[in-house]
């Protein structure tokens, strides 16, 4: 597989055709190829005047030499001299060559001498079929859409067929140009431009995934299990969104406030649905003042027995009812929630429950009310980038996949010593030499900040850790448990004093902490 430089293709820029290339090309080249991929550059035409470039592809290898390919996606035409891309003219050949010269005067400008390497040029009609005729100009510099499967020997053959001018003697080193050229052509080699494109893709992941919705028209009441970074919050947003544009009352319901926070943002103040963390509901319906629910909050009866009951006790009375009621996080809830949860649907609405049975940290097992149809399965991840994604197979109970063509992403950073020291580090590399910013971050632990290596004192180098809701101040990185934190994502996750013998960090734990990252996690074990 060659290497990509950049290693992704954004697909916010670039068009449909040249995605199609970049993937033919990085999976069909060897490993000998280095190959840089759309960028804008100035150069000097003979005339020494300035002028803007853009190469689609530049295909570099060591004994080889160069060669760049100009890509047109759609239909290829040529009549009376002219190329024509969909009936508008264009100049494929004349580019490609000119790139090429552009290349080669870029690298003798920098390395201050005459460059003994082949360079060639060719140009790819990814739309187009090997068996059309080409004009002379084009001959044998041609690659078709059902060609990029051979473009090692393509580019192979176009380049041992090109000589080298005679009068040019010397050497040049494969260091040499990557130091002329990376600089020049990988943009996006920090992680905040990275992070960039990356969060296209999952969009575009996330947005075929939601198809599954589909299949939810024929059933009223369905429960779709999903592995972690399956899209299964997103898909409960879109549920609630289509039932209420029906005029349908929605009650969208989670277990944690950060969730329900973030759900309630999603639906953007519709007023046809209502979306709450489950017992904040029941507490705002009975009406219950808060002094009161302060002094048991930490009592497990309160959610177990006394808010159930009550609820319970209420909706009978009230004959409180909802077109549908959407789950979210639905492995969170015992038994008796259930029981309060199921009366909530009109007898003939709408039931949707999406949970994770590998992120079940606080019950004995699942309680799911019987719908007496199995569930939908979703096992793809489509929010974690490979990386992550590779780290979480050990503590996925449940075979899972990942989207082919999804970001490999930065390495998994696992730390062991001194976690404070380790925290300040990772935060001052994430934010000056990777431009992260701090509300990217999030820093999950199993434990209260008081109960972690943080301890009393906040300060951490010129960081401060706050365990906060709320907008954050300067140099302030928020800190949550991660059972606080189910059901969110951040860009960046540290984790913060992983400790085998702690039970907290068991198998459910780790995956259910560790899945929270979708673009870089670090992992600070003590």
């Amino acid at each position: 597989m060659a290497r990509m430089i950049p290693a992704e293709c954004d697909l916010s820029r670039r068009p449909l055709s040249e995605q199609i290339v970049f993937e033919a090309i990085k999976n069909n080249l060897s490993d000998e190829w280095k190959v840089f991929h759309s960028f804008d550059y100035l150069s000097r035409d003979l005339n020494y005047m300035l002028w803007d470039g853009e190469i689609d592809f530049l295909l570099y290898h060591a004994t080889l030499g160069f060669l760049v390919i100009e890509v047109k996606g759609g239909t290829i035409s040529h009549r009376d001299g002219q190329w024509f891309q969909e009936d508008r003219p264009i100049k494929p050949v004349v580019q490609a060559k000119k790139n090429k010269y552009a290349v080669r005067q870029l690298l003798e400008d920098r390395l201050l001498k005459a460059i003994p390497a082949k360079f060639a040029h060719a140009v790819c009609f990814p739309s187009c079929s090997k068996h059309m005729t080409w004009p002379a100009e084009a001959q044998d510099i041609v690659i078709t859409g059902d060609t990029l499967p051979y473009i090692e020997s393509f580019a192979r053959q176009l380049l041992m067929d090109t000589p080298i001018p005679e009068n040019i003697h010397g050497s040049l080193s494969e260091s040499e140009v990557l130091q002329v050229l990376t600089p020049v052509f990988e943009y996006g080699s920090k992680l905040s431009d990275r992070i960039k494109v990356e969060e296209k893709q999952f969009f575009l992941f996330t947005e075929q995934q939601c198809m599954i919705l589909n299949a939810l028209e024929n059933f009223r009441r369905l429960q779709i299990c999903g592995c972690a970074g399956s899209g299964k919050t997103l898909m409960a947003v879109k549920k609630a969104q289509s039932l209420a544009a029906q005029g349908k009352s929605v009650l969208l319901l989670c277990f944690n406030q950060l969730l329900a926070k973030h759900l309630k943002h999603c639906v953007k103040d519709n007023l046809l649905i209502r979306t709450a963390a489950f017992f904040e509901f029941a507490i705002e319906l009975l009406k219950i003042p808060e002094d009161q629910v302060a002094q048991y909050r930490d009592n497990p009866r309160l959610y177990s027995e006394v808010l159930p009951k009550l609820l319970r006790t209420y909706i009978e009375r009230t004959c409180l009812c909802y077109d549908a009621v959407i789950v979210d996080e639905g492995q969170d809830f015992t038994r008796e929630a259930w029981d309060v949860i199921s009366l909530l649907p009109e007898l003939d609405g709408h039931f949707y429950i999406f949970y994770d049975p590998d992120q079940n940290i606080y019950t004995d097992g699942l309680h799911l009310p019987d719908f007496g149809t199995p569930p939908v399965t979703l096992n793809c991840n489509c929010r974690n980038t490979k990386k992550i994604f590779e780290a979480l197979q050990p503590y996925q109970s449940t075979p899972g996949v990942i989207m082919p063509n999804a970001p490999e992403g930065a390495d998994v950073h696992i730390l062991t010593g001194n976690c404070r020291a380790n925290l300040e580090a990772q935060l001052e590399h994430l934010t000056t030499q990777e431009d992260i910013l701090l509300q990217q971050i999030v820093i999950l632990g199993a434990h209260t900040l008081p109960n972690t290596s943080i301890g009393a004192d906040p300060r951490v180098g010129r960081f401060s850790i706050v365990s906060t809701e709320e907008q954050l101040k300067k140099n302030e990185v928020q800190y949550f448990t991660f059972m606080k934190y189910k059901g969110c994502e951040a860009k960046v996750v540290i984790l913060l004093d992983v400790t085998p013998a702690d039970p907290r960090w068991n198998a459910r734990g780790l995956y259910t902490a560790m899945s929270r990252a979708v673009h870089k996690l670090i992992i600070l074990r003590s």
